[in-house]
């Protein structure tokens, strides 16, 4: 039984490993960024695979290759290029590893059949199964043959031990019909397309198989239209009942919509380098959680960079196999920013061949002094191959340090500043979207990119929540704006190469700001959580709390105070029982509260920040509680990823 994710995560490697024994293994790009955080691909070698090769129909076996491992989302794509693969090879023995959950597999391997029965069951998983098994027999072809299929839920990395994320799920959107908002608050699975449902129902699944692994027995928790939806699956799936009949440790799961707040994953103003990088650096090729680092500086050859040329293999910032790696990382989201050159320093000195000054001689450690470090070990292989991890990450630091990007970020976030004093200043009208639009028709004068300054306007609209009404002569002049800005930059707004024309460009700002308008009403219906601009303490100005962050504050409050905007999954059939039962006793039942388990769970849809993972972790330290709390989410986000997953860009 797995006590952490990161040992849930570990152990069913453990088991894809004891399957690949002489195998050719095909893996798809979200279990290839799982494994990268687990060791990455010398674990699949080392561990007796013959080839590893990237889940494609250009791929095939070669011909003296007669057994293949599949770990795949099971999806009907991924499916035809199984297909493909088998077809072209000389195979007789394949396993299908299914990172999905097989009863979910089922349902789409069926999806315009009567399957209630076998569903509800509890049958799905093991028809899947055969249904699987039959289909990779057919492909082969051949008799005799071998098939197997198993689900691993491979779905998780976990960059530190309180933190985890769920990289097949990163790009989940939490819309109904292209709304932020749902027509009417009755919603079920079917106010989503076929394709969210099954992404929805996949997550539950994955989440599902996780509890198992643990033993765990949730209460579920939830704020938000959509995570209703994911709570209800929980609650509600077959497959979870049973699971829950016979696990012992109770839990709660708090399911929060990111959509809710989308303050903190738009700012530009934070204090976690981990964020500070993700906002400067490309993202690694083919995951969403890991970055690109230049290697050039450490190559002994001459490298000319281009930016549609990548001619060295990137390096990264994650070395699952390496403690001292693993501290540094953990330091990145935890630590500040001095503290991090710090440790860099004092890990590169050990290396050095130039003998720098020792750290405790510095007052400063400064970019330059990192990277001198950096340079002298150039060419010098026996050295980087040694301390490859910590070049990475110090390169990465340094990287983002000296970055053209920063000079942006700085200015966006004096801007944040200015937006947030005036927006608390002015409760009922204001002129800052009259100084948007001006930056946005200066912003190449300024220096700034339009992905940016739409990110800067999520982060507005959703800071101003329904606190603030905007001027309807000033939301039009901001259409018009966006209007011209939009054709005029279209090519990086736009990042698949299509063309637009004007009235494309105004109807994609039409909807923009239509968007924009969702966002500053997605926290009405909440009674408590309904503001996030909040006085400072000092009694001078105000400042940001975010939604998260006044959640966690109340949930490790001792004197616990009612929070209404977290509803729990169970309450209304019994506050039913307990009405009926108050009738005759007169006593008023203890209403349960999240803290009454010892693990808490708390799970974001939709994308988190390191610096919110910083910050309400350190709420929970502070507070004295000796609950285990445990952060989730679908991806490390950045603010114009945020912004396009909100304004469909």
């Amino acid at each position: 039984m797995a006590k952490s994710v990161k040992e849930f995560g570990k152990a069913w490697w453990t088991e894809v490993y004891n399957r690949i024994i002489g195998a050719a293994v095909f893996i798809d790009d979200y279990s290839s960024e799982c494994l990268h955080w687990d060791g990455g691909l010398f674990n699949l070698l080392n561990n007796g695979a013959v080839a590893v090769k990237s889940l494609s129909p250009f791929e095939i076996c070669d011909k003296n290759h007669h057994k293949a491992v599949f770990i795949t989302q099971t999806t009907h794509t991924q499916l035809q290029t199984i297909k493909e693969i088998i077809s072209k090879s000389e195979l007789m023995h394949c396993i299908l590893i299914s990172c999905a959950s097989l009863d979910v597999v089922y349902l789409e391997l069926n999806k315009d059949k009567d399957v209630l029965d076998v569903v509800s069951s509890g049958r799905a998983p093991a028809e899947a199964t055969k249904q699987l098994e039959g289909m990779l027999s057919d492909w082969i072809g051949k008799q005799p043959n071998a098939v197997e299929v198993v689900h691993i839920p491979i779905f998780t990395i976990s960059p530190t031990n309180v933190i985890f994320i769920t990289p097949p799920y990163h790009n989940i959107n939490l819309k109904f019909n292209n709304k932020l908002l749902p027509e009417t608050t009755s919603i079920d699975l079917y106010s989503l397309t076929n394709d969210e449902r099954s992404m929805l129902r996949r997550l539950a699944g994955s989440l599902n198989s996780m509890f198992d692994s643990m033993n765990y027995k949730e209460d579920v928790y939830y704020m938000g239209h959509y995570s209703s939806l994911l709570g209800g699956v929980l609650e509600n799936s077959p497959v979870c009942t049973a699971r829950r009949k016979n696990c012992s440790i109770a839990v709660s799961l708090i399911i929060v919509d990111r959509t809710l707040d989308l303050c903190g994953v738009t700012s530009h103003s934070a204090e976690s380098v981990l964020d500070k990088m993700m906002g400067v650096l490309p993202k690694f090729p083919g995951q969403c959680n890991e970055l690109a680092v230049n290697m050039s500086p450490l190559c002994a050859a001459t490298v000319y960079n281009h930016p549609d040329d990548i001619q060295l293999s990137p390096g990264c910032l994650f070395h699952g196999n390496d403690e001292s790696c693993l501290q540094t990382y953990d330091y990145m989201i935890n630590k500040s920013q001095k503290e991090v050159m710090f440790d860099l320093y004092n890990k590169l000195s050990k290396i050095d061949v130039q003998k720098s000054p020792g750290p405790k001689t510095l007052l400063k450690v400064t970019p330059q002094s990192v990277e001198k470090i950096i340079n002298a070990s150039k060419g010098n292989y026996d050295v980087i191959t040694k301390h490859i991890g910590i070049l990475q990450q110090a390169l990465g630091v340094v990287q983002m340090l000296k970055s053209p990007k920063r000079a942006q970020m700085d200015l966006l976030m004096s801007l944040e500043k200015q937006v947030l004093e005036n927006l608390a200043a002015s409760r009922e009208s204001t002129s800052v979207l009259h100084q948007l639009g001006h930056l946005i028709k200066t912003r190449k004068d300024r220096g700034m990119s339009l992905d940016n300054l739409l990110a800067l306007l999520v982060h507005v609209y959703s800071l101003a929540g329904n606190e603030v009404v905007f001027s309807s002569q000033h939301e039009e002049q901001l259409h018009q704006i966006l209007t011209v800005a939009i054709f005029e930059d279209h090519k990086s707004v736009f990042r698949d190469g299509r063309m637009v024309t004007p009235e494309e460009c105004e109807t994609i700002s039409r909807n923009a700001l239509e968007l924009l308008k969702e966002v500053s009403q997605m926290r009405k219906q909440l009674p408590r959580y309904n503001s996030v601009l909040k006085p400072c303490e000092s009694g001078i100005g105000h400042e940001y709390r975010g939604v998260l962050q006044q959640l966690v504050d109340d949930l490790v409050n001792t004197e616990r105070p009612d929070i209404p905007d977290l509803v729990h999954k169970n309450e209304g059939i019994k506050d039913l029982l307990r009405s009926g039962l108050n009738i005759l006793t007169s006593k008023k039942s203890k209403m349960k509260h999240p803290m009454d388990n010892q693990t808490v769970i708390i799970f974001v849809i939709g994308g988190i920040t390191a610096d919110e993972c910083k910050q309400l972790h350190r709420s929970v330290i502070t507070s004295g509680i000796d609950n285990n709390v445990l952060i989730g989410s679908t991806k490390f986000v950045t603010p114009i990823e945020a912004m396009r997953d909100v304004l469909m860009l």
